[in-house]
């Protein structure tokens, strides 16, 4: 029974979140959830109440799974440039798991103000042990002197944006609605290699 239970929990949530996608939080309807779920509406209610805790619920798994490409480098007994270079790749491809999320997140954030304050109230407390534990490593490395002197906040930013910016700019190019093909993959792991390149050289002295 509790298996079942979590399988239809985890089918919502699914469903949800391709019409999240898709249509916004404004303009996704709870009636629409649970037919793409093939679920009922009472059903979908009892697991979630409401179209916001939904939301919530997803955002907040997502905010989770992006931040572990992160924790996973930290706990890690590599060199500072090797940790690095996993940040930057694992972190790609994360969002190559998920690459319409953050045209979703940026959607949410520039359209709906609740959204946004929701999203920067989960955002920055679980990011906290992130910048926290970069903080550390990089101020460790610039005290050897083995590092260029940089905010540790500025090399979230840049490796965040690069790596975005990268799938943003691949569905601008491809459709991606089509699936992946050597094209696409091609152009993702180029720009993947590209980012770590960058990402290392503005830290090298």
């Amino acid at each position: 029974m509790e298996l079942k239970s979590a399988n239809t929990e985890q089918i919502i949530l699914e469903a949800a979140e391709r019409i999240f996608i898709d249509k916004g939080y404004i303009g996704a309807k709870t009636t629409e959830i649970a037919k793409e779920a093939g679920v009922n509406h009472a059903m979908l209610h009892y697991y979630f109440r409401t179209k916001e805790n939904l939301f919530n619920k997803i955002f907040e798994k997502k905010a989770s799974f992006f931040l572990g490409s992160f924790k996973e480098a930290f706990q890690s007994d590599l060199s500072f440039f090797e940790k690095i270079k996993l940040i930057v790749e694992e972190h790609f491809d994360r969002i190559g798991m998920n690459p319409k999320i953050p045209l979703f997140v940026l959607r949410e954030m520039v359209s709906n103000k609740e959204k946004k304050d929701f999203i920067l109230k989960k955002i920055i407390p679980a990011g906290l042990f992130v910048f926290e534990e970069l903080e550390k490593i990089v101020d460790e490395e610039i005290a050897k002197g083995t590092v260029l002197s940089v905010k540790p906040l500025d090399l979230l930013l840049n490796i965040a944006s690069l790596n975005v910016l990268s799938y943003m700019a691949a569905q601008v190019y491809f459709d991606f609605d089509k699936g992946m093909n050597s094209e696409i993959c091609e152009f993702l792991a180029r720009r993947k290699k590209n980012n770590v390149e960058v990402i290392l050289k503005s830290l090298k002295i």
